[in-house]
């Protein structure tokens, strides 16, 4: 174990302590004319959402806080209808209450409880959604600190709160917010906050940074890092605004070995904001040495680099295979072969290829803003970088190194499966990992490499029969899917880890 409450310095380290937030009334208010401003692609039915993302929890549950799981038993063994089902929902007495596995709207719920805190929160909140000032009277007028949580999240003012004849909807919806990752990334025993690239996640930046600020980090707000723009930002005009506008969000960073932060240039993280990345962390003394930034084409269906690879062990990783350079290298050559002589096109371009670049702490411990970090552009791609880590950082042999890829590298299983995640699994130790029970493909791609694959359903009646958690080795885990894969993100993007052990 750490001795720090919030301490990660690897992927794969067994996880202790994590952030989550549960699938609110928000989510189900979202309508089709609404699905490019959510972030949305379908609408999803919340209950069977609610149902599926039960099950992660309680696979959490077992793994991190154990002795919650008898509690959650007792629920659902109890007479009392309104105990079985409040028992997983954040704000009611009946709730699960971890101390592990935490929850943002519980989390908002205590910072709450501070008068000040509260009026802040609520006054940022409102002035960002440009809500009336009758609106932020009512606001503040709520003493149910658990009440107040849920609707700062859901936006949905209950009647009695109102003293209306029904429910109002004082602020959007923020549904992508069960998608932790994405707030905030732990880097050794700091939090780099995220600043979301889209409106409809701005309100999650907010609250998070009042979560790290009066509750993570209260006693240290020194290790909370914020990344923002010059301060002669605004006199620029719209055009060069737009070209200097900083945007991070958790998917692009991975704190994948204590010496080593890899970051992503993608459709969601600037490369404004990486430049003030490398030099803010640089500048700390944290113990990181190197930084690879991999820039990938700015697409929805990649939109984070953790929806293209995630690690595994340390030898082992999974991978989309049209971002491996192997791959790509390989397509291209036999589509030359004959669509050069069939096109007279010798100039003809396969897939964009991402491009990676490394760069290294000065010698001089002592930071200078004015050093030009030394910059490496040899690596071929993404599979030469994740080769890379596992044989230079962590140093595995070679020849033991395994990629797994997306529905096996089979045409169209990987293009269908990485949309459903399969590339995004996050470890809750080293080789045991989660990911979706809807990628057929994949989940085969492991058998072949080694790894047992169960279901929760299935991992959970063995729990009961008295398998520990602990004795679990090399396995993917397999959570139900078909609502929560619609949302489009994976058990990589549900999770904010907050503490994981070193790896020895």
């Amino acid at each position: 174990m750490n001795d720090n409450n919030y301490y990660i310095e690897s992927e794969i380290g067994t996880l202790r302590k994590l952030i989550i937030h549960s699938p609110d009334g928000g989510i189900g208010k979202i309508i089709p004319g609404t699905f490019a401003d959510n972030l949305y692609d379908d609408i999803v039915h919340l209950k069977s959402m609610q149902k599926e993302y039960n099950h992660y929890v309680m696979l959490l549950l077992y793994f991190l806080d154990p002795a919650k799981i008898d509690y959650i038993k007792n629920c659902q063994a109890s007479a009392d209808e309104k105990l079985k089902a409040n028992c997983f929902i954040p704000g009611k007495k009946e709730y699960f209450n971890s101390d592990k596995v935490l929850e943002v709207q519980h989390l908002l719920e205590l910072i709450l409880k501070d008068e000040k805190v509260k009026l802040r929160l609520i006054s940022a909140v409102c002035s960002y959604e440009e809500s009336s000032h009758k609106t932020q009277l009512q606001l503040e007028a709520i003493d149910d600190t658990a009440l107040l949580a849920k609707i700062l999240i859901s936006g949905i003012l209950p009647k009695e709160a109102s003293g209306s004849h029904e429910d109002q909807y004082i602020f959007p919806p923020i549904p992508n917010f069960i998608f932790t990752r994405d707030i905030g990334i732990m880097i050794k025993d700091h939090v780099l906050l995220s600043r979301m690239a889209t409106t409809a996640r701005k309100r999650e930046s907010l609250i998070t940074k009042f979560l790290a600020m009066y509750f993570l980090f209260k006693e240290d707000p020194n290790k909370v890092m914020e990344v923002i723009e010059d301060s002669d930002f605004f006199l620029y005009e719209e055009m060069e605004r737009k070209a200097r506008f900083i945007s991070i969000e958790g998917g692009d960073i991975m704190m994948i070995h204590p010496q080593h932060l890899i970051v992503g240039c993608s459709e969601r993280t600037s490369s404004n904001a990486i430049n003030e990345i490398i030099h803010t962390i640089f500048s700390k003394d944290l113990g990181i040495e190197k930084i690879s930034v991999v820039k990938i084409a700015k697409n929805r269906a990649q939109m984070h680099i953790d929806t293209i690879f995630t690690q595994v062990k340390r030898n082992v990783w999974v991978l989309y295979g049209r971002y491996s350079e192997n791959i790509i290298a390989a397509e291209n050559k036999v589509k030359q072969s004959y669509l050069r002589r069939l096109m007279h096109q010798p100039d003809l371009v396969g897939i964009e290829e991402p491009e990676i670049l490394q760069f290294y702490k000065p010698a001089d411990a002592f930071y200078k803003p004015e050093i030009d970090y030394s910059v490496d552009k040899k690596l071929s791609g993404i599979e030469e970088l994740l080769v890379q880590v596992s044989v230079e950082d962590y140093h595995c042999d070679p020849a033991d190194v395994k990629i797994i890829y997306s529905g096996g590298n089979e045409f169209p299983y990987d293009d269908r499966e990485q949309w459903t995640d399969s590339c995004n699994v996050v470890a809750l130790k080293e080789g045991v990992v989660i990911g979706y029970d809807r990628n057929d493909y994949t989940a085969e791609s492991f058998r072949k490499n080694g790894f047992d694959v169960i279901t929760t359903t299935e991992l959970f009646k063995k729990f009961d029969e008295g398998l520990s958690p602990q004795s679990i080795k090399n396995t993917l885990i397999l959570l139900p899917s078909a609502e929560l894969s619609r949302a489009r993100g994976g058990s990589h993007c549900m999770s904010m880890p907050l503490l994981r052990d070193r790896l020895v």
